[in-house]
């Protein structure tokens, strides 16, 4: 991580957390939600991307593109081999479409990769790890297998820790999930559904330019796209804003046949569950507040009797993490959808 730490104004935060909780909102609309001036919201807007204090992601529904599984790895490293000695290990985790994020400490690390099927996933994954272990590089590793089509997978959630930690005086709507509509996609959707992923900031006329499709065509396709939830956008804050000491990475195995409805917190920022186990990230200012949100957590756990054993946790400091690989997309959706596109 980078050693910036931008303090924001107040209503700089306030854009901020805006962006995060309604970003498929244009100005307008925005200003009304936050109840500030039309352009106060585009000159923060503006200013805060040109600061990198958030980016945007536009991601497709994978289920829909037809992969079948997200797999999520976590590992610990041999403390006798550093990073460097591990960079061909980075490049292979580089190279392959299939892992969309990445990160690691000196002694940790934690993958996210998609897949169509298993089998997909096996013959990615048995080539990196076989280079890892050939290597001495692990001491242990843990693979957890999502099938999409029964799990729920929650990404970027942070409008809610934002507005813990600016301490906002902000209601959010509670909306229901988008659930994508089967349509079928065209060579143009195909085009403009990979350029979008790929140049998630871009204006219309800007992947028009790429694409070589008209700007008003580039325009209906995206609506299309969003209407029917095959892509959703998110605005992602820079980490060092948040100014956050911890990142926790808690996995819990349930007892089956239950129901594990414990709602997602604030510091959630990642989740994906089914009914077997979940996986989350959190996000946390100091260890006193991570501690405080685990014995609440497993409290609900062993008072509902929904475990029956301790949640694995393995705790990252945010100013060590080493991000390998920033939730790279564009490479898989080429992959998956076939388009033939020069850029």
């Amino acid at each position: 991580m980078s050693n910036m730490e931008p303090k924001l104004t107040g209503n700089e935060k306030l854009v901020l957390w805006g962006l995060l909780e309604y970003p498929g909102l244009n100005d307008i609309e925005l200003s009304k939600k936050l109840g500030i001036r039309r352009r106060t919201v585009n000159t923060v807007k503006t200013r805060l991307k040109n600061n990198g204090v958030f980016s945007t992601l536009i991601i497709p529904d994978f289920n829909f593109l037809g992969c079948e599984i997200l797999t999520v790895l976590y590992a610990t490293f041999n403390p006798l081999i550093n990073y460097e000695d591990r960079k061909e290990g980075v490049k292979k985790i580089m190279e392959c479409e299939e892992i969309i994020h990445a990160y690691s400490t000196e002694s940790e690390a934690f993958v996210v990769s998609i897949s169509k099927n298993f089998t997909e996933f096996m013959k990615k994954a048995s080539e990196i790890l076989r280079f890892y272990e050939e290597n001495n590089f692990i001491e242990k590793v843990t693979q957890v297998y999502f099938p999409l089509e029964i799990s729920e997978v929650r990404f970027f959630g942070f409008s809610g820790l934002l507005k813990t930690i600016f301490k906002l005086n902000v209601e959010r709507e509670k909306r229901d999930e988008k659930l994508s509509n089967k349509i079928r996609l065209t060579k143009r959707n195909k085009k403009v559904l990979y350029a979008l992923v790929k140049f998630p900031d871009a204006r219309l006329s800007e992947i028009a330019g790429i694409t070589g499709i008209a700007s008003h065509t580039v325009g209906r396709i995206k609506r299309k796209l969003l209407e029917n939830g095959i892509i959703n956008i998110f605005n992602v804050p820079n980490l060092d804003v948040l100014d956050c000491e911890m990142l926790a990475l808690i996995h819990v195995k349930y007892k089956l046949n239950k129901i594990n409805d414990y709602e997602n917190q604030p510091a959630d920022v990642f989740k994906i569950r089914n009914d077997a186990e979940s996986i989350s990230l959190s996000l946390f200012e100091n260890y006193i507040d991570y501690k405080d949100y685990y014995n609440r957590k497993l409290e609900h756990l062993r008072e509902n009797n929904l475990i029956t054993e301790k949640p694995i946790v393995h705790l990252f400091p945010v100013k060590k993490l080493n991000i390998v690989k920033n939730f790279s997309f564009a490479p898989l959706v080429k992959k998956l959808i076939g388009v033939d596109a020069g850029f």
